[in-house]
């Protein structure tokens, strides 16, 4: 099967996850025997192939991120076009919005990737309402990452979706063997971010450390989170270590070594850090809003309710519980196998690809 990749690159925030997603997706689909095409854009253009995938990458015409979006989308027609692909996998809506438009030319199928949540009222105010009407009545496949967005492109826009979860590489992480001496939780993600949800947690931590004095508190990532630990009550401050950005490997590591993960975060299309999390055989504590409680099982994780430091303390104590006994770790991990990208997302892909 010839399967084009497309992907602008657009937001530096974006690109940071997208190229990921893109690259494990065509590493994927070309260990299967696909040949994979990605069709990106970058300040050296060109074409190189590694791994069996193709990389042909368009100049980046303008800095700004619309507009560079915008004129992406219509410059990959004519490599579309002539390259006869089976399917065009969109992972924006300008470029599924081309793909679609020029597929009786191309031949191809559409499958455009929401990662999204596509809510209405929201695209309405960004005036890409008749963008996303548009994708919803002509892509052949619209896929979603989790069931929350499925259940709002059905509520919202009349159409059956299908779901393209994130996936994960089990073969890079291994399952905890042994945890910190002492309960220690993981926070992993933006960490000045507000709706990532740090000033809840350090709110919870005060809370718990009534019941876990020796409780520990680590902050994996990007961002400056001084403002908000000097906010934070004065028992929650003394739980936090904040742990340098250092490598993948040191992230494996991080979630292997921790009792629980935590992502308190809001309005989330999915949670790659918590499908990592539970490869490495550690549970994860969500709030209840959107897609990452959906991720949660009484084996895996615990839900707490969002804005409610009561709430996440009591979550936080069940996922410490889950940490502490020697069976968790088998459960997240054999929870995760389904979003292996080899054993799971390609085979996945695979179908949507060729579904009449």
């Amino acid at each position: 099967m010839r399967v084009a990749i497309t992907h602008p690159y657009s937001w530096p925030e974006v690109r940071r996850g997208a190229e990921r997603i893109v690259v494990e997706t065509a590493r994927s689909l070309a260990v299967r025997g696909h040949e994979v095409t990605i069709l990106t854009a970058g300040s050296k253009p060109g074409r190189s192939t590694t791994d069996g995938v193709t990389t042909i990458r368009l100049r980046r015409l303008f800095e700004n991120p619309v507009r560079h979006e915008r004129s992406f989308a219509w410059r990959i027609v004519p490599y579309l076009v002539k390259g006869r692909y089976d399917a065009v996998h969109a992972m924006m809506r300008r470029d599924a919005y081309w793909s679609t438009r020029s597929r009786r030319l191309g031949g191809h199928r559409v499958v455009f990737d929401e990662m999204g949540i596509p809510y209405r009222d929201y695209w309405t105010q960004a005036g890409e309402a008749g963008l996303f009407g548009y994708l919803a009545k002509q892509v052949d496949v619209y896929g979603c990452m989790s069931h929350f967005a499925l259940d709002v492109l059905r509520k919202d826009w009349g159409r059956e979706g299908d779901l393209i979860p994130g996936g994960v590489r089990l073969d890079q992480f291994d399952i905890a063997k042994e945890r910190e001496p002492v309960p220690t939780v993981l926070l992993s993600g933006a960490l000045d971010e507000p709706r990532k949800g740090l000033a809840l947690l350090l709110e919870a931590m005060a809370l718990v450390v009534a019941d876990v004095p020796n409780i520990k508190l680590w902050l994996s990532g990007p961002g400056d989170p001084s403002a908000i630990i000097a906010a934070a009550p004065d028992a929650a401050r003394k739980t936090v270590e904040v742990l340098p950005l250092g490598t993948p490997e040191d992230q494996g590591l991080r979630y292997q070594r921790a009792w629980a993960t935590c992502l308190p975060s809001k309005h989330d299309s999915f949670g790659m850090v918590l499908i990592e999390s539970l490869a490495c055989g550690t549970p994860i504590v969500v709030l209840n809003d959107a897609a990452p409680p959906q991720l949660v099982t009484p084996k895996t994780g615990a839900i707490a309710e969002p804005d409610n430091p009561v709430s996440l303390a009591a979550a936080l104590r069940q996922g410490l519980d889950l940490g502490a006994r020697p069976e968790t770790a088998r459960h997240c991990r054999d929870y995760a196998t389904q979003f292996d990208w080899d054993t799971g997302i390609a085979p996945l892909l695979e179908r949507l690809y060729t579904a009449p």
